[in-house]
This record gives C-alpha cells, structure tokens and sequence, in this order.
C-alpha cells in the first residue's frame, strides 16, 4: 500500500535528477533519448525508477544471460512505455489502471465490454507495448530490445521476466 502512495507523490510531483540525465546520455543512442524524451515526465520518472530496479540486478543479468542482455534489459528499461507517448493519459486513467487490475475478472470483462471512456482507457494500456515496440523499430533498436518492449507486460523469458518485476514495483 505504501508503494501506490509513493506512486501517486511522484506521479504528482515527478522530479529527474541532473545525474539521471547524464546517466541517460550514457546509455540511450540520440535516438532513444529523443524517444524517451518524447515520454510525460510521469513516464519518464517511472521509467528511471525501473531501470534502477534493472540496475540493482547488473551482476545477477550479467552472470546468468550476459552483458549484451544487460544492456538491451536496461535500455527496455527506459523505453518500455514509451507507446504511451502516442495518447495522453489524464491522472485518473493512471489511478483507473492501477485499480483495474485488482477487479475481479468479471468486472473486467464488463469494462472492457462497454464503448466509454474506461474501456478506451484499458485498450491504451493494453496496446501500449505494441505501440512502443513499433516506434522503437522506428528508430532501429535491435529486435530484442523491440521484444522486451512488446512484452514486458506478458513476459515469455528470463530477461522479459525481470522487466515485468522491475515494472510492477514501480
């Protein structure tokens, strides 16, 4: 409980360090970064928060999968919403999405059912990845970055597992 209300602070206030924008610049092509910067700072905070999560697992990444992944799953990291950039979402369809995944399923499938401005805001976020995967191909990121974008919502390995985690804490 104390995570969403954290949540909400910096979703209301969201702040980037000096030091996180020069950690940008070293790690994101121009590219990346102009993509990133496309982001809300909302997103943007929150994609800095899970690249810390990233961040915290360095050796773990590198010692099990390699480095190469490391540095794809840290880029995804910062990028991974980015096809929110296409829609513009209001704090209350933010508050709504985070709730929405503790509905029952029932309720759900009735929300998504109905032609308003919730089930419209479910379909956002559910098409999010495949919209933020098509812009980072846009700008030719490799395909595994492509992928951990596309599915760091319904991981399907290892390294698309750990974006998930890393996502779903922040």
């Amino acid at each position: 409980m104390f995570y969403r209300l954290r949540q909400l602070y910096k979703a209301i206030l969201p702040k980037i360090k000096e030091e996180e924008i020069t950690w940008l610049q070293k790690v994101l092509t121009e590219k990346e970064l102009s993509l990133f910067r496309k982001q809300l700072l909302i997103e943007q905070r929150h994609a800095i928060d899970v690249a810390y999560e990233v961040l915290f697992q360095k050796s773990e990444i590198i010692h099990n999968i390699g480095e190469t992944a490391f540095n794809n799953i840290l880029k995804a990291a910062f990028l991974h919403d980015c096809g929110k950039s296409l829609i513009r979402l209001h704090l209350w369809q933010r508050i709504f999405i985070v709730s929405y995944d503790y509905l029952p399923q029932r309720t759900k499938t009735k929300i998504t059912s109905l032609k308003n401005i919730f089930s419209k805001t479910i379909v956002i976020y559910q098409q999010h990845p495949l919209w933020g995967k098509h812009l980072a191909s846009k700008i030719g990121t490799n395909q595994d970055i492509q992928a951990l974008i596309e599915n760091h919502h319904l991981p399907r390995n290892q390294l698309e597992q750990i974006l998930f985690e890393a996502d779903n804490k922040h």
